[in-house]
Order: C-alpha cells, then sequence, then structure tokens
C-alpha cells in the first residue's frame, strides 16, 4: 500500500533524467519450456533495458518435449496451430507433430531469438523469496551437477515451470517387489526391452493412447489397464485434410505442400487460420445439458463404434457416463483399433499389489507381465514445488495446500498470472491461465504479453512494485466458480487433471480455464485494470507520485533523431484510426 509523506512541499523538482529513461529491470524466469521461451523471446523484445535469466532444471530446452521420448509421443494438437504466432513453420512433416520434431522448434526458436545465452541449464529454484528492503525476489538456485547453491536477486519473478514435467510413478502396493521393468512415460528410458515380451499399459491418457499403438507390432501380449472410461475425438479435419487410420501422425506433408508453404506466406496463413478456426469453435458444447453438448456425445459414441468395428461389448466398456467436455478430449489416431488386436487385453478392474510377476486385480486375478508402462501423467497440483514467500513472510504453499487453514486450499489466482501479497510475481500456464478456446502457445504469448505490459507500467514510473488486490481476486474467483457452475466439468463426475479437489466438502473446481472462451481472455486481459492493483512506490519517490516526469524530456529530443521525432506521422493511406496513437512503441 503507497504511504506517502505528508511533507510534500508546494515545489517539487524531479531528478534531471528524461522520462523514459528507462531504468535497468531483472527478472528470473523459471522454465525453458513453451512458455519459458514465448515469455523470452517477448519480453526481451516489449521490455526495454531488459536484463533476464531463464533458470532451466534440464540440460536442453523444450519443457515437457525435452522429458517425455516414449515410443509415439507427438502432440495431439494439429502441428500448424501447436507453435508461437510469430514464428510459424512450414516444414512441419505430419498434422501431428513428433515430440522430437516439436522439441527442434523450440530449439530452433530460442537459438534464432539468443534465448540460449540467458539459459541457466541443470540448474533448478529451491526457494524464492520477497524482500520489501530492496523491492527484490531473492532466488535460491541449486546447480544440479556440482550441488552448489547461489543466491540470485530480479525485480520480476516469472514461473513457467508448468506443470506436465514432474512424472510420478502410481502407488501400487509392493510395486517395488516387481522383478522386471518399470518405467514412467515422462521418464523413459531408452534401453527399455519390450520386443518379445508382456507389457502392461498403465493409464488411457494421452501418453497411454500414443504408446499402445506405437509398441503393439514389438511385444508378445499387452495388458492395458484403464479404470476410467474417456472420450476419444476425431483425430482429423476432414475439411482441410484427409488421415490414414495406420498412421497416428495423421497426414504426412508432402515436399509440395512444404514448398508451397515455404515460398507462398499467404497460402500458409490462411492454412493455419483455418486450422486456428476450429479451436475457437463449439463453446455451448460445454454447458450441461445443452443441445450442443448432446450432438458431441452422438458424434463421439459413433466415432468411437466405428473405430472398433461396432464391437457391442468393447463398446461398452469404452463408453463413459459422464458427458464430453467433463475432461479433455484426445483424438488418439490408432488408439481404438489397437483395442481389437489379439494381442491386447483391455482390463478395467483396480490394481490392488504388484508380485514378483505380474500386477493383481481387484477380482483377484494375477496378470504375469515382463515389463510394466506407467502412463499416469503427473500430480495434480499447481503448486510450485519450492517454497515461494511473498510479502510478510506469507508462503504461497500455506494458501494452496489441500490442508491449508490460512487458505483456499487450491489454487486461487488474479486473471491466471498473479496472487496477492506476491509482489512482481508472474506465472504463464498456472491456474485459469488457459481457455476454453484457442492453443497453448498463443496462450502463453498473450501472457506474456500482459507481464510486459505490468512490467513496464512499474518501471516507468515512480513504483517499485505492483500486486493484486484480495478483493478483485476474490471478485475473479467468484466469476470462475459462477461460469464453471453449469458447465460438465462441474456438474459431471469424472477424474481430470483439469480439475482440483477442494477442502471442507465442496466440489472439486476447475482450474485450468479461464472463465470464458479464448478471445474473451484475451480481450479482457488485453489491458490490465490498474484500478485492481496495488502498487509499491520506489524509495525517494513517496513525496512526489510524479517524480518518474524527470526533466521534461524524452530521449527521442535528446537523440534528435528524424523517424523517431515524428513517428506519429505515416504514409496517406496506411494510417488505421482505430488505432493510432495507441502503441507503446510510440514512446520509444
Amino acid at each position: 500500500m503507497i504511504t506517502k509523506d505528508t511533507t510534500i512541499p508546494h515545489v517539487y523538482v524531479p531528478e534531471d533524467v528524461p522520462y523514459d529513461a528507462a531504468r535497468s529491470i531483472s527478472v528470473i524466469i523459471i522454465g525453458a519450456g513453451i512458455g519459458g521461451i514465448a515469455t523470452s523471446v517477448l519480453l526481451q523484445n516489449k521490455v526495454p533495458n531488459l536484463n533476464y535469466t531463464v533458470v532451466e532444471k534440464n540440460a536442453g530446452v523444450g519443457g515437457t518435449w525435452w522429458e517425455n521420448r516414449y515410443p509415439g509421443v507427438r502432440c495431439d494438437v494439429a502441428s500448424h496451430s501447436y507453435q508461437l504466432s510469430f514464428e510459424p513453420n512450414p516444414s512441419w512433416s505430419e498434422f501431428y507433430a513428433r515430440g522430437d520434431e516439436i522439441r527442434q522448434y523450440y530449439e530452433d526458436v530460442a537459438r534464432k531469438h539468443r534465448v540460449y545465452e540467458h539459459i541457466k541449464f541443470r540448474h533448478e529454484v529451491t526457494q524464492a523469496m520477497w524482500s520489501a528492503e530492496d523491492s527484490q525476489w531473492h532466488v535460491q538456485v541449486r546447480d544440479l551437477e556440482s550441488g552448489t547453491v547461489e543466491l540470485a536477486k530480479a525485480n520480476f519473478l516469472v514461473s513457467a515451470a508448468g506443470r506436465l514435467n514432474s512424472a510420478q510413478l502410481p502407488a501400487i502396493e509392493d510395486l517395488d517387489q516387481f522383478a522386471g521393468s518399470v518405467v514412467h512415460t515422462a521418464a523413459w528410458d531408452a534401453s527399455l526391452d519390450y520386443k518379445g515380451k508382456r507389457v502392461a499399459v498403465i493409464g488411457n491418457g494421452a501418453s497411454g493412447m500414443q504408446v499402445i499403438p506405437n509398441i503393439l507390432a514389438d511385444v508378445e501380449h499387452l495388458g492395458h489397464f484403464a479404470r476410467s472410461r474417456t472420450w476419444v475425438s476425431a483425430y482429423f479435419r476432414s475439411n482441410l485434410l484427409s488421415a490414414p487410420a495406420d498412421n497416428p501422425g495423421g497426414h504426412q506433408y508432402t515436399q509440395e505442400e512444404v514448398d508451397r508453404f515455404t515460398s507462398d506466406t499467404k497460402a500458409h496463413l490462411a492454412y493455419r487460420k483455418a486450422l486456428d478456426a476450429t479451436f475457437h469453435a463449439g463453446f455451448q458444447a460445454y454447458k450441461a445439458g445443452s443441445v450442443e453438448n448432446a450432438a458431441v456425445r452422438t458424434e463421439l459414441t459413433a466415432l468411437m463404434s466405428e473405430r472398433i468395428q461396432h464391437d457391442p461389448v468393447l463398446l461398452e466398456k469404452l463408453m463413459p457416463e459422464y458427458a464430453p467436455g467433463c475432461k479433455r478430449l484426445t483424438p488418439a489416431p490408432g488408439y481404438l483399433e489397437s483395442l481389437r488386436n489379439p494381442k491386447v487385453n483391455y482390463v478395467t478392474d483396480k490394481i490392488v499389489r504388484a508380485t514378483p510377476s505380474g500386477l493383481v486385480t481387484a477380482d483377484g486375478k494375477e496378470h504375469a507381465v515382463d515389463v510394466i508402462i506407467a502412463a499416469t501423467g503427473f500430480p495434480d497440483s499447481f503448486v510450485p514445488r519450492f517454497p515461494v514467500v511473498g510479502r510478510s513472510g506469507v508462503r504461497l504453499q500455506d494458501l494452496w495446500s489441500p490442508a491449508s487453514k490460512t487458505g483456499p486450499g487450491y489454487p486461487e489466482t488474479y486473471f491466471g498470472i498473479m496472487v496477492p501479497r506476491f509482489p512482481n510475481l508472474f506465472f504463464v500456464l498456472q491456474a485459469q491461465g488457459t481457455a476454453l478456446g484457442g492453443t497453448v502457445p498463443v496462450h502463453c504469448e498473450q501472457t506474456a504479453t500482459y507481464i510486459a505490459r505490468c512490467i513496464r507500467k512499474i518501471q516507468s514510473q515512480s513504483y517499485s512494485a505492483l500486486e493484486p488486490s484480495q478483493d478483485a481476486t476474490d471478485d475473479f474467483n467468484a466469476v470462475v466458480d459462477g461460469f464453471f457452475a453449469d458447465k460438465v466439468s462441474s456438474t459431471d463426475s469424472c477424474t481430470s487433471w483439469w480439475k482440483t479437489s477442494r477442502p471442507c466438502g465442496r466440489p472439486p473446481r476447475m482450474v485450468i480455464s479461464w472463465p470464458g472462451s479464448g478471445h474473451h481472455k484475451w480481450d479482457i486481459s488485453r489491458d490490465p485494470r490498474w484500478e485492481d492493483f496495488v502498487f509499491h512506490r520506489r524509495t525517494g519517490t513517496l513525496r512526489n507520485r510524479f517524480h518518474y516526469f524527470g526533466n521534461g524530456m524524452t530521449r527521442k529530443e535528446l537523440s534528435g533523431d528524424l523517424d523517431s521525432l515524428t513517428s506519429y506521422l505515416n504514409e496517406a493511406g496506411h494510417i488505421d484510426l482505430r488505432t493510432i496513437h495507441e502503441s507503446w512503441t510510440d514512446q520509444v
């Protein structure tokens, strides 16, 4: 809270510097996945006089695409949409890109924009603490090779650590007694030998659905353990491209198509727009009991039945009772078709324990296996894995952990980006950080742009920090709860990483999404609502809020550069009255 010095004189002379001198700003970004790379590239272009460091625990960039290397790993979002809008790649090889190709794409982006120069690989943050004395984040960073810990300081801290990067084996009794190999898809052992073996695949999320059709030809027998049922969606856009059922990557782009996208950027843009438009459709289908949701159920039921050759027994095992949209839909090319293979045993009974030679299910049956592949995802938590300490010693873990006695017991954010009492702390892809529409890379871009606006506000005026008010945060979260009250994610019962449990018997809460569509989120958060924030003044500026006026000049006058001095003038016919004089770069 700003405390004003009541001894303000009638005359005040600010320091003798240009208004837009752009004082040096330091930022620590945690994570070099998609969110970290997008944030790095955009901040270094949107924030003048920026010094930033990226702390990455892995040996390379890509985040989940660096870590996940299991057979068949690929994104189930179209490759020409699963990319940064400012770095379109015309050379994707398949409709659904392989993991190594996605990893290469983000390596290329990071290299092109010189992000590598700012990354500390094989380092991890062990603690972050806000210091009111110097208005900086004090961050402990451990070198994972040497074990040494150093203290880094920065004006701003951005967590782009993501949540799909902490592999956890299922809690199966006596799993350590199993004599064969056990591996998690997110921690794949490249030396794993499953050829000619009896293999158990636990889980039917995205990774389980991908690994099965990609190892099936090489195994002797495959036991697929799937307790929950899930809707499987269409895996290609028939009006854009065809996709053979026997190719998990969908359509393979021909050299002619790649050449056309490369040489004809307008054609590539039109194709990208057609693909991206599909991610902004069907919003009404998320409403419980809606005609649109019923239509999706009918469509997916027919689709799933067709892909298993209308096997009524298998369809009965697969069909969920909950409505489509309660959890994430997965296209899973080749997965349903694999379940009809005689090698596959589809098991829905709960695994109760392991033995040296296999797995025992609740019906008492022991399933003999040589290899166990856990495709069981990640812990359902948005809580940072290291202590984050804000103003007055408040700990984020104490507020958000399910056992909390001082907070909500689940993640509550302001706009999916900030948290009260944690000044200058930003999140990328945190709770409410994406939306029911749009793609993850573009959501990361939009969030990074919002962060840049906040940093420029602090940099250019008499402030050292900002944080959202508790009132504004409470109002936002009330809208979140109200919006999702009649959505299938709340009305229907399903286990999903989209949701988190809440204390005191309250129903699970949707945490993955903003309360609205992608465009709804982007439009509303385009310009920060400064009235929702608490600002902290810089030392030496308490006497006058307009200390940042400086000497009454800007760098333009001092430079004398003709283009800078007359940047408000444009060529006739190229003036858009909707945006004239609104760009922040007009001030640079």
